[in-house]
């Protein structure tokens, strides 16, 4: 009898055991589904923190590319500095950056208006910014600083002799420079520094190489006693029309570089046929006129002149076809030519000469304005002018250092 009493109550026992184990299973699968759902929504969120990184490091890396494809053409410091700083403010998403020393003291680079003002941080306290200055500079790494309600980030940029500092700042509340933005910045700026100090040092090798050219020149004008400075003119003459047409700065060196060498020719003619009081003979016209040809071949050893070698060869082509060596009509006659043969027919006008006395400036802008679509491109004739009439404007100084006679005739009474 007792053992049938124990056996139910075991039973029974046994029993309520399996009915608490039923009602704990639904309970762990529950607790189990909500870890599962939280791992999912961690790893959703990861997911979508690495496609955002993914994202910003692809537009970054764009904005790498696509500044190491523009700055292909780009000989010039200058131009090349603003394009990096446009670059490292699309990289961090800012409308402006600073930069310390690229020229004396703070430049600010705005990136909307593309242009690099002479401006300081003013939010920034000067012993703060002496401080992430030297950080910048004793490291050379980029480093980020968080001021008040803003984060700095710094970073050197180092070419030639010079260490400079880049600087951008953001609002704290728009969140803070990411570890990627900073490994770009950093490369964007070791890739531009680099490139820039290939750009310093063609600078001073271009700088010698005028320098040596102008000596050249100066040697030239020397044996005419009535053109001295005529070279030296009509390649400063040549560029500003080039600039004006929008040609680029590598190529509007090209074009100084033929305004300056255009007579170069004129070194193997003599003397008392270059100084003769009177008119030339015809013989003697038919000799000077091998000055450009002359020119051409002189130039011909040197590389990568062929524009400047045509500019020499065809100054002297006329649009309507009369002018020599070759008698090029139009736009067959090389850009290079028909800009210097503005400027040389003006500045040859406005200049005293062993046969004739000097035209005034106001005589010799009406002779271009007449010869303009005859024998001289209009549309460059048009830009000389007016450059000439904004040159007399706002560089008065300057044009009264090239046209004294003129200044002082105004001068008078």
């Amino acid at each position: 009898m007792s053992n049938d009493r124990e056996q139910r109550g075991w039973s029974a026992s046994v029993s309520d055991a399996a009915g608490a184990g039923d009602a704990a299973e639904p309970l762990d699968a529950l607790d189990s589904t909500e870890a599962l759902c939280h791992q999912v929504e961690r790893l959703t969120l990861e997911n979508e923190q690495l496609a955002d990184e993914v994202l910003r490091n692809y537009e970054q890396l764009s904005l790498l590319f696509d500044f190491s494809t523009q700055i292909a053409g780009i000989t010039h410091v200058e131009p090349m500095a603003k394009l990096l700083l446009d670059r490292c403010a699309a990289l961090l998403g800012n409308k402006e950056v600073y930069v310390l020393d690229l020229h004396a003291g703070w430049n600010r680079y705005d990136a909307t208006a593309r242009v690099l003002t002479c401006d300081a941080p003013q939010r920034v306290p000067e012993d703060l910014l002496a401080e992430v200055v030297a950080e910048a500079r004793s490291r050379h790494v980029v480093a980020v600083r968080a001021h008040e309600d803003m984060q700095l980030v710094t970073g050197p940029l180092e070419f030639g002799d010079t260490t400079a500092v880049v600087l951008a700042l953001r609002e704290s509340a728009t969140g803070e420079f990411t570890s990627g933005e900073m490994r770009l910045l950093e490369s964007l700026l070791t890739f531009g520094g680099q490139l820039l100090n290939n750009n310093v040092l063609h600078e001073r090798i271009r700088r010698l190489s005028m320098q040596a050219m102008r000596a050249l020149v100066s040697a030239i004008d020397k044996k005419d006693n009535y053109t001295c400075g005529h070279s030296e003119r009509v390649g400063f003459f040549a560029r500003e029309v080039g600039a004006r047409l929008g040609l680029s700065p590598a190529t509007l060196d090209q074009l100084e570089w033929a305004g300056l060498l255009h007579d170069v020719g004129k070194i193997g003619i003599t003397e008392s046929v270059l100084n003769k009081p009177g008119r030339l003979t015809s013989e003697e016209f038919t000799y000077i006129k091998q000055h450009p040809r002359m020119g051409y071949e002189i130039l011909e050893p040197l590389q990568n002149f062929h524009d400047v070698r045509l500019g020499v060869l065809h100054h002297h082509e006329n649009l309507d076809g009369s002018g020599y060596p070759d008698g090029l009509a139009g736009e067959d006659i090389p850009l290079f030519a028909r800009i210097i043969h503005v400027v040389d027919v003006f500045d040859a006008l406005s200049s005293r000469r062993s046969y004739r006395n000097a035209m005034s400036i106001e005589r010799a802008v009406r002779v271009i304005r007449e010869e303009a679509g005859t024998k001289l491109d209009p549309r460059i004739a048009a830009e000389f002018l007016d450059f000439l009439d904004e040159f007399k404007r706002t560089r008065p100084m300057e044009y009264a250092a090239l046209f004294p006679e003129e200044s002082e005739t105004e001068a008078k009474p």
